[in-house]
């Protein structure tokens, strides 16, 4: 998830963090460094209490001063951080499958790296909001792309983190055969692999994948498939190599960039 380097901070004073906050937004101008230095190293429950605290000193919502405090997409980020996490995905997933169109590159950001518990959690925080996602997805996509989403929701992928070698060069060849190495594509072989293996299996499939064509597993989404649903397969692949650090900077650099092209 956005957060999954965030610990909780030790020790924490949530009156302190609220008090802080407040000094913060005093004066002319904010402190915007001081904002982001305390929200941005407290867990998300840990930000749930300052912003109850806050409330309680200074009888005003924290989201509603940070909004009224902050400007353009470091709005956006902060408040972002302020929301419950499961809440947060549930709307930026409902805003993105909702009105014209649908922003599949924010699913893939947020179905791609989640665990199976987190799109659970998220998926029912959805359906108590929105109503049933699948029956979202299914009408507001179609084609591999709705199977895609499908499945990723279905959260049924394998996170033992344990790797086989003989598994991967096995899965390699299924990929090279249901794309590149015959006419047409098996879209399902593709669907299947990259949505029930591990990260670590992932990894090692597309170096084995590499090794007997030599080049890389994205030339061959490049070459099978086409427009969105290229460029949606392209990103699971690239997020599914993301380390769990580089995972927030990815996540930050994509949500500034679709706040800017708003």
């Amino acid at each position: 998830m956005v957060n999954p380097t965030i610990r909780p901070a030790s020790p924490f004073n949530p009156t302190e963090d609220a008090e802080a906050l407040k000094q913060a937004f005093k004066g002319f101008g904010t402190d915007e460094k001081k904002v982001i230095e305390i929200l941005a190293k407290r867990s998300n429950e840990q930000r749930q209490e300052i912003a109850k605290r806050f409330k309680t000193m200074y009888g005003k919502d924290l989201i509603d001063e940070l909004k009224s405090e902050l400007r353009g997409n470091f709005e956006d980020l902060v408040v972002a951080l302020m929301y419950p996490t499961v809440d947060y995905y549930a709307k930026q997933i409902h805003k993105a499958i909702s009105g014209v169109g649908t922003d599949e590159d924010a699913l893939i950001e947020i179905l791609g790296v989640h665990t199976n518990d987190e799109i659970k959690n998220i998926r029912e925080a959805y359906e108590t909001k929105y109503g049933p996602l699948e029956d979202d997805i299914k009408s507001d996509t179609s084609g591999t792309l709705k199977r895609l989403f499908v499945s990723l929701i279905t959260a049924c992928r394998d996170e033992s983190g344990i790797t086989d070698t003989e598994k991967a060069h096995q899965d390699a060849q299924t990929l090279l055969r249901a794309g590149e190495l015959f006419a047409g594509t098996d879209e399902s072989a593709f669907n299947q692999i990259l949505c029930q293996r591990n990260r670590e299996q992932l990894k090692l499939i597309f170096a084995d994948y590499q090794n007997i064509t030599g080049h890389e597993f994205e030339e061959a989404i490049e070459n099978e498939f086409s427009g969105t649903t290229k460029r949606v397969l392209i990103a699971l692949v690239k997020v599914k190599q993301l380390t769990n650090v580089t995972i927030f900077i990815y996540f930050f650099n994509s949500f500034k960039i679709r706040q800017i092209r708003k």
